[in-house]
């Protein structure tokens, strides 16, 4: 199935580094990104007691706005039936899935770079990459993030 359409950006990464500065909670790591295909360098907490990542490890992440297959936005709270199988996704192609909010879009000019601070209830990311992958990020925006192991 092609999803392409459905993604504000989309990558396969690698991960570098798992809590490069010691682990701070019992069940959140802080693993250390580098995207294969647009350079992009992510930084991004993980419930390890749900999906646990260890080295060496290579993921699909994807960002969106919608997981429903027909492309209009997700309603304002979370449908049951989406977990229970009884209703198809884009959760259904992906292993682990994190809902939150853009808090912070900063723009680096000089080095043309956008840094996209993302919170998934508490569970951070950061996104550095181009302007051209990252600009369909927007400040308060809600957004899924899809990770598979490659």
């Amino acid at each position: 199935m092609d999803n392409s359409g459905y993604f504000l950006f989309q990558d396969s990464f690698e991960v570098k580094q798992i809590d490069p500065e010691g682990r701070k909670f019992d069940l959140v790591s802080r693993v250390v990104l580098h995207g294969d295909t647009h350079e992009m360098d992510c930084v991004m907490d993980f419930n390890i007691d749900v999906y646990p990542i260890e080295l060496p490890c290579k993921m699909t992440i994807a960002w969106a706005t919608t997981i429903e297959l027909d492309g209009k936005l997700s309603q304002d709270y979370f449908d049951k039936a989406l977990c229970a199988g009884k209703r198809p996704s884009l959760m259904d192609e992906f292993d682990y899935v994190t809902y939150g909010r853009v808090y912070k879009v900063d723009t680096q000019p000089k080095q043309s770079k956008i840094v996209v601070y993302i919170s998934y209830g508490g569970l951070l990311q950061k996104l550095v990459g181009g302007p051209g992958d990252l600009k369909g990020f927007k400040l308060d925006a809600m957004v899924y993030c899809l990770v598979r192991k490659v």
